[in-house]
């Protein structure tokens, strides 16, 4: 389905929610979903979501837009849904070819900028100050302090981000092996990396203070700034069961080859810190989280060869994951902590 058809099939949702079905709809993003914004002749703006058909089920999006709902209830700077007329959050919509697709809508993020983007983050040409990922850390200690209270309802279904679904056997972004182009000495280590951290993370506690709720997905175009300097996370099509170092991890791993990368670790931790205590030992486990999420990327990537995101995975985030399993593979988890 080209841009436009997906434009004319939101829009038979539109009326739904007290919208005009004539309102502007300009493309925002387009990669598992169709992302737009509809402006209305007020000047107020919405975020609309078309799902890919068949990628989640309308329980596991309910389950991401009750928890939503609930964390922007309590004053959470995250996406805030909105209800149709009915109080529903997801709507069924059928396109032109009778494909029937999953729709939702969210409150534009008004004057909000990405935080950053991955391209200069890894060219190192990023000028954030530390500051901001301790703000940031700040904000991600207090989603997870929400979360862990919020736990997990009744009609939660979402999946999981632990050892299975980040390196098991049906990863949840697909197999990294997988991915064109490694050559047998690459394939031969990231098997090995994969194989141990299937043992180690599959060791690791899942304890509340460790384990629970979490985005899975906080790269810099995901955490928006308003004009005000607060911060809003966005993008939660990804979120599920994890490490809370794992939202951590996802926040820096694009920011390694960058000069001030320990200085926006040592920011992110002492903000989170200042929020929510990091369980002790749970640090050790931080290069293997960092690996565990760039062999998510090469998976992402394995399936969508040709998509310029997953060529730009290819040609230069490989080299970053082939690093950091041979760092990996050559050292001994001793005591998983996380």
């Amino acid at each position: 389905m080209n841009t436009e058809a997906a434009i004319r099939t939101a829009r038979g949702a539109l009326e739904r929610y007290g919208f005009a079905s004539t309102a502007p709809i300009e493309l925002v993003k387009y990669r598992e979903n169709y992302v737009f914004r509809l402006t209305l002749v007020t000047g107020k703006s919405y975020a609309i979501r078309l799902h890919r058909a068949g990628y989640r089920t309308d329980d596991e999006i309910n389950s991401e837009l009750s928890y939503l709902h609930t964390l922007s209830e309590q004053g959470l700077g995250v996406s805030q849904p909105v209800a149709t007329l009915q109080g529903d959050f997801v709507s069924a919509v059928t396109a032109e070819d009778g494909t029937t697709f999953q729709l939702d809508v969210l409150h534009w993020v008004e004057g909000g900028v990405p935080l950053g983007d991955i391209t200069e983050a890894m060219s190192g040409d990023s000028a954030l100050d530390p500051t901001a990922f301790r703000q940031l850390g700040s904000l991600a200690a207090e989603l997870h302090e929400r979360t862990s209270t919020v736990g997990r309802p009744a009609a939660f279904q979402r999946q999981a981000w632990d050892a299975e679904g980040l390196v098991g056997a049906s990863a949840q972004w697909g197999n990294p092996l997988a991915l064109q182009g490694l050559t047998p000495s690459e394939a031969q280590l990231l098997t090995a990396a994969v194989e141990k951290l299937r043992r180690d993370l599959g060791a690791l506690p899942k304890t509340v203070e460790s384990y629970g709720v979490i985005h899975a997905d906080l790269t810099p175009e995901n955490v928006l700034v308003t004009e005000g300097g607060r911060m809003v996370l966005i993008d939660f099509d990804d979120f599920g069961e994890g490490w809370h170092l794992f939202d951590l991890a996802t926040i820096l791993f694009f920011f390694q080859p960058h000069p001030l990368y320990e200085n926006y670790r040592q920011a992110l931790l002492e903000g989170y810190s200042s929020v929510r205590a990091i369980p002790e030992g749970s640090l050790q486990v931080w290069d293997p989280m960092m690996l565990a999420r760039g062999l998510t990327y090469l998976g992402w990537a394995a399936s969508r060869r040709g998509d310029e995101a997953a060529e730009y995975i290819a040609e230069r985030v490989v080299p970053m994951v082939l690093g950091l399993a041979e760092g990996y593979t050559s050292s001994s988890l001793t005591s998983p902590a996380c």
